[in-house]
Order: structure tokens, then sequence, then C-alpha cells
């Protein structure tokens, strides 16, 4: 039986060896050495139904490396929108929990709705915060960092559906 699991685990990994497969370096592409464009990449996205939203957000991070006032106007906005929702979240989140607190030791466990009104909401608003927070880039290279994380996204989503039995290009009899 170890034999056997030995020499599928070997085909296994010699099948996906010789595949073709989409690579992602430093800004490009690649499909066996030849660069691929970006409609490219995309008309391969909806292809396989994955990755279209890292394609978009790519590009965009993309876009704001090469414009400084984008990358500005991006990073101000999302930090006006992060301390917005934090300062309303946090003392939500804060006067919540203390009310459950309160609630918990003078009541019984059913009646735990005030403090959860607050509570939940707050959570809410500080997660939109934190989202808000983790797209300020404040450098050039951090756009190229975030570009390069959502296209490797891109490439391994695509190479697995074309592991799982896909096709590489639509096919003209549609």
């Amino acid at each position: 039986m170890k034999l056997l699991s030995t020499i599928a685990a070997v085909l296994i990994s010699i099948s996906a060896f010789s595949q073709d497969l989409i690579e992602y370096d430093n800004g490009t592409f690649t499909h066996n050495g030849e660069e691929l464009s970006m409609q490219q990449i995309d008309d391969l996205t909806v292809l396989h139904k994955v990755g279209k939203s890292n394609v978009r957000r790519g590009i965009n991070f993309d876009l704001m490396y090469k414009d400084v006032d984008l990358r500005m106007n991006n990073d101000g906005l999302n930090f006006i929108g992060g301390a917005a929702t934090g300062f309303l979240g946090v003392p939500f989140v804060l006067f919540g929990g203390a009310l459950i607190g309160f609630e918990i030791r003078t009541t019984d466990l059913y009646s735990l709705g005030q403090g959860a009104l607050l509570l939940v909401p707050g959570t809410g608003l500080c997660v939109v915060s934190y989202r808000a927070f983790s797209r300020i880039t404040i450098s050039p290279e951090g756009c190229l960092r975030k570009r390069d994380k959502q296209f490797n996204k891109v490439a391994d989503k695509i190479n697995q559906a074309i592991a799982a039995g896909g096709p590489l290009v639509q096919s003209s009899n549609q």
C-alpha cells in the first residue's frame, strides 16, 4: 500500500510539473517564456471565473505606483474614512462591551440585547476602519508590493483552474 501511495505521489508531481503554467515576475505574466498582455490575463480570469477582483486591484496599485496624485488621493480618502469609522466604532465597542458586562451582573443572560445593539455595529465600523487603513500605500514601493501580491494570486488561481482541467485558451466554436 505504501508503494502504491508513493507511485501515485510521483505521478501526480510529474504531471504537475509538466503542465504549462502561467508565471508572474516583476510586472509581467509569462507562459512558456512568452510574455502575456494584461488583456490576455483578463480574458483568462473571465474564462476560468477566478481572480477577476485580484486583477482589478493589481491594476489599480500599478496605476497608483505610476501616478503620485492618484496615490495621494487614495491615501487621503482611506485615512479620512478609516479615522471616521474608527472614531465612531471604538466608542460603540467599548460602551457596548461595558453595557453587556453590566447586564450580565444585574440580570439574566437573555436580556443582553442592548449592549449587543452597540457592540455589533461598532465592531463592523472597526473592521471598515482596519480595511481602510490597510489600503494606504505611502511609498511607491508599497504599491509595487501590493500589486505583486495581487498578481501572484491571479497566477496561482489561473494555474489551479488549468490544473483542474480547464482550457488555457477559449475555444473558437462558441
